[in-house]
């Protein structure tokens, strides 16, 4: 892969979140889930150590941290069988599909217990997406049931520092 090819790409992508990030809350994590799909419509152009898998655990790779803080673009690289724990997030956030197919699977909250309860999965294949707000509403699992490594490219409405705790509320299912 040309450096440059990913820089410019990168560049590009950046560029649209930015413009996104004048728009409405609520209409936010959409623009920005359409300038991901748009920035890996001919392909995957990331590096190959941007690749690279953990076989522990879904992998996650800082492709670009807004210097004020205010979003992080990350690839997610998931081996056979990885899942994410069931969650919410408290922050918007966005994703596509760029390489493989990944599961996301969602679940209702019962508010009072805090425990999520299944309601059905949608497969997400190279191309696909999805996004959403913080809070309880939108509760789900994302994973790779397939035998194949995929890779995913999020972007959180959160500085890089809190990627890995700030992101993710995780939920217990309910019994």
């Amino acid at each position: 892969m040309c450096l440059a090819l990913e820089t410019n790409n990168l560049t590009a992508l950046t560029r649209a979140i930015d413009a996104a990030m004048a728009l409405p809350p609520d209409r936010l994590p959409g623009a920005v889930q359409h300038a991901l799909q748009a920035s890996f419509a001919d392909g995957n152009w990331l590096t190959p150590a941007q690749r690279q898998p953990d076989p522990q655990r879904y992998a996650r790779h800082v492709l670009q941290a807004d210097a004020q803080g205010r979003y992080t673009v990350v690839a997610l690289v998931w081996q056979a069988g990885q899942f994410s724990p069931v969650h919410s997030h408290h922050t918007w956030c966005a994703l596509t599909v760029v390489q493989g197919e990944l599961q996301e699977h969602y679940y209702a909250c019962d508010r009072q217990s805090l425990r999520a309860t299944p309601l059905h999965w949608q497969p997400r294949a190279v191309g696909a997406g999805s996004s959403g707000t913080d809070g309880l509403d939108q509760v789900h699992r994302l994973g790779n049931a397939g035998a194949e490594m995929a890779i995913s490219v999020h972007v959180y409405g959160v500085e890089a520092a809190r990627v890995a705790t700030g992101v993710n509320r995780v939920l217990a299912l309910a019994s």
